[in-house]
């Protein structure tokens, strides 16, 4: 068998990857090995974040999803069984530069049954049962690189050839191990750190706004509690064993003993358990893959890149973001779009920040569990808060960036920086009284989006002229780059007809900023007009003057490919 991509891992992250390339048209081959019917058909990840939200609304998933999940956009903490403000999880409370001001609480299984009906909905074939034995790539030239030998449950084997093959199976990723790419960090040795409780339930309690979305617990023995109110009216609720606990009981504590140990947690509150669907103990660690790409064709996301505690529930926020950084630059270099520059960047963008994540992660999951990090001093549930709060823009992803690169470069044409993400804005089609966000205009469909905010066309409109001659002129990029790109006008004000408006041909659909907001967003001046480039994961690329054809040329040209 011959596809373009074998993706092995059937969870989050695999399944998002294969949605991707699937509706580009890739032929994908997806491998799980556990049974998902059998397998632990509740827990594991649960929350979505705002800046996850936008991107999953930007590849059309995001009102399926919002359907099952529930909405969380409020939270309480506890001490002593008084309510306080300004610690735990309040950061989720606070104004957001983002219409997805919310977090969704949809446990893995809802969100892996999202993502694979929408992957086979496209053509993608997800098998479970199936395990990675072996894989090999071929050195020479060659249409199919990629060798791998595949086992079903019953003992049947498969060879599959693909251009390339990901690891989106875990932590104890197969296709990292085989592909000898080292796992860099250490399990947590700190015994009192080490062990955490996670589980949902269906419960009765007595404790004030335990639906409001979120909720910490001050403990004395069970660290900072978690409390998160999910889809189907169950309730996550996470805890740090006590050592005393852990010592005596190990990796044979039982169901009731949890159960025990969660109703202390909540204490001074009544806790009572109708419904257990799922429990876990495990140990905190933090890793990451020393790349995550090698050998050209071998590529890591998710947890078989890096894994971490699940204390701000990173997770699978960090790899639906890689998920997303990966689906769209793969799609657009086996679409022919783009050179494999582009795809070079995955591994620096996604490690950069999984880099960052660890290491905020290992204070805050030793803040967690009620111990101080080293370095610091005093009140372990006030410096959580405050970590919580100076980390909550990168948490939320809202603040995740990259540096300068292929994709990336710098710029002061606009306040908002290339590498950052490109503010959700408000726009009008022509004749609409409805306003629609621009990431509803700009969606992601692999290509890039080239978007001219035209300023108030009265005052720009030289420079909107240099910018309709260079394009409409011999040397133009539209003449020898292959279609990578979707031009769309944003206008500052009203208007009855777009090109009248302008005094010329719009650059594709044309938006009204009827008020100007989007342009102030953006810090774009309504004399002075600009182009941009913003990348389909909603990340700013290229900002540059409305007179500027030639440099927006010099930037696309350096990674975009010729046409044939």
């Amino acid at each position: 068998m011959q596809v373009d991509v074998l993706i092995c891992g059937g969870g989050p992250v695999g399944l998002l990857l294969s949605y991707q390339l699937a509706r580009a048209g890739i032929k994908t081959y997806t491998v799980e090995q556990y049974d998902k019917s059998t397998q632990g058909m509740y827990g594991r990840a649960c929350v979505l974040y705002p800046r996850t939200l936008e991107m999953l609304d930007q590849l059309d998933l995001g009102e399926t999803l919002a359907q099952i999940g529930f909405i969380g956009r409020s939270a309480v903490t506890f001490h002593e069984g008084k309510r306080i403000n300004g610690r735990g999880w309040g950061f989720i409370s606070k104004p957001l530069d983002t219409f997805f001001d919310y977090c969704l609480n949809i446990r893995q299984k809802y969100s892996e049954n999202v993502f694979r009906d929408a992957a086979v909905g496209f053509g993608g074939t997800i098998h479970s049962n199936t395990k990675l034995i072996n894989f090999s790539v071929d050195e020479a030239p060659s249409e199919y690189p990629v060798t791998a030998e595949l086992q079903e449950n019953g003992g049947k084997k498969l060879r599959v050839q693909s251009k390339y093959i990901i690891g989106a199976d875990g932590g104890h990723s197969t296709v990292r191990t085989i592909a000898d790419v080292p796992f860099i960090g250490d399990i947590v040795k700190d015994e009192s750190v080490l062990h955490w409780i996670r589980m949902d339930a269906l419960i009765k309690t007595n404790m004030s706004g335990a639906r409001l979305g979120f909720g910490s617990i001050e403990s004395p023995r069970h660290g900072n509690v978690l409390w998160i109110a999910e889809d189907h009216g169950r309730t996550r609720i996470g805890f740090a064993i006590p050592p005393e606990v852990y010592e005596k009981y190990g990796e044979h504590i039982t169901e009731d003993i949890v159960k025990e140990e969660a109703i202390k947690a909540l204490a001074p509150f009544e806790l009572e358990f109708v419904t257990v669907d799922w429990w876990t103990l495990y140990s905190i660690g933090q890793r990451v893959a020393d790349s995550f790409r090698t050998k050209e064709r071998v590529l890591l996301a998710g947890d078989a890149g890096h894994t971490h505690s699940s204390g701000a529930a990173q997770g699978m926020n960090t790899g639906m973001h890689d998920a997303v950084n990966l689906g769209w630059k793969l799609t657009g270099v086996l679409k022919g779009w783009y050179t494999d520059a582009v795809l070079e960047t995955y591994s620096t963008e996604r490690r950069g920040v999984a880099q960052q994540l660890i290491a905020l992660d290992k204070t805050m999951s030793t803040l967690i569990s009620g111990k101080m990090p080293p370095g610091y001093s005093g009140d372990t549930d006030k410096l959580l808060g405050d970590v919580l709060k100076s980390s909550a823009q990168f948490t939320m992803g809202l603040g995740v960036h990259y540096e300068a690169n292929t994709l990336n470069m710098e710029s002061s044409v606009s306040s908002v920086q290339p590498g950052w993400r490109a503010p959700d804005v408000l726009v009008r089609r022509p004749g609409s009284k409805i306003p629609i966000r621009l990431n509803q205009a700009t969606k992601n469909n692999g290509k890039l989006w080239i978007v001219v905010f035209a300023g108030s066309p009265l005052r720009t409109l030289s420079k909107l002229q240099a910018l309709r001659e260079y394009l409409d002129g011999p040397q133009s990029f539209t003449t020898h780059l292959t279609e990578a790109f979707t031009f769309i006008t944003v206008i500052a004000g009203p208007g009855l007809q777009a090109d009248e408006v302008l005094g010329m041909e719009r650059f594709g659909d044309a938006f009204y900023d009827v008020d100007e907001t989007a342009h102030v967003r953006y810090g774009i001046a309504a004399d002075e007009g600009a182009v941009l480039v913003l990348r389909p994961d909603g990340i700013l690329g290229f900002a540059g003057g409305l007179h500027e054809g030639a440099k927006l040329a010099q930037y696309l040209e350096t990674f975009v490919t010729q046409k044939s």
